[in-house]
């Protein structure tokens, strides 16, 4: 057992450092590219300013690129080990309550994820500082607030963000399933649609990790979702259909 234990942590250094040397390779690379260009500048005048100009964007590409290289890596294997984890206990919670209605994500001071005593239930009239047990006067209305994990997601999205996403799902859509695959690499890749008819946005990805994107709360659906409550402070109910390719329908507006 202990050598097993000792190779599989090799292995994992040997990973995690073939991923950072691939990020140093492309930081030299740029780093070539931009001195280059000074070099060509300084030998063709007529082209200097082109030249200088792409010497500069090179070496600060190296520079940034060396710098932001990631010390650790974890795997999407261990990324859906642990969302399982977080997804029994939410299961477990919804089975020991006896909750049976739809899963909805609400705005308020923070997004939660809402999961209502029965189907159909009407949401709380106060969707500010939820706590977990949703426990109102009207009994028809209680149910289990939980911190959605697209949240963090989000969070982490917006900062990589020039501007906001704006408040119609037309303009929010595209760029929510660009961020599913080249800022979080949780997808090959993804489309959306948007049917303003019937207030629905759906997404295909193909090549979903991190376990079983059908169970609550998923981190794609989760994001997807917090993000669309976030840009059009509506209710967003999901559906996730396990198909080839994966369809996430996103519902919005209010909710009675």
């Amino acid at each position: 057992m202990a050598v097993l234990e000792a190779e599989n942590r090799q292995l994992r250094e040997e990973y995690a450092r073939a991923r950072q040397a691939a990020y140093r390779r492309t930081a030299v690379s740029l780093l070539i590219v931009g001195l280059l260009g000074i070099a060509g500048g300084v030998v063709f005048p007529d082209a200097r300013t082109v030249l200088f100009a792409l010497g500069g964007t090179g070496i600060f590409a190296g520079v940034l690129t060396y710098f932001i290289t990631p010390e650790r890596f974890i795997s999407a294997e261990i990324g859906g080990r642990l969302f399982e984890a977080v997804h029994a206990d939410r299961e477990a919670t919804i089975d020991e309550l006896g909750l049976r209605g739809d899963p909805v994500y609400v705005p308020g001071d923070e997004v939660r994820l809402f999961v209502p005593r029965d189907t159909d239930a009407p949401l709380p009239e106060s969707l500010t500082d939820l706590d977990l047990f949703v426990v109102p006067a009207d009994p028809t209305t209680g149910g289990v607030a939980f911190h959605p994990t697209g949240v963090p997601l989000f969070e982490e999205f917006s900062d990589t963000m020039d501007q906001s996403l704006g408040t119609r799902p037309q303009s929010a859509a595209p760029v929510l399933a660009d961020a599913l695959v080249e800022v979080f690499e949780l997808a090959d890749s993804a489309e959306s649609t948007v049917d303003t008819d019937t207030q629905r946005v759906t997404f295909e990805v193909r090549g979903a990790g991190l376990g079983d994107p059908r169970a609550i709360d998923h981190p794609i659906a989760s994001f997807l979702s917090v993000s669309l409550v976030e840009a059009l402070a509506e209710p967003v109910e999901v559906t996730v259909t396990e198909e080839d390719p994966l369809t996430v329908t996103c519902r919005y507006g209010h909710r009675e």
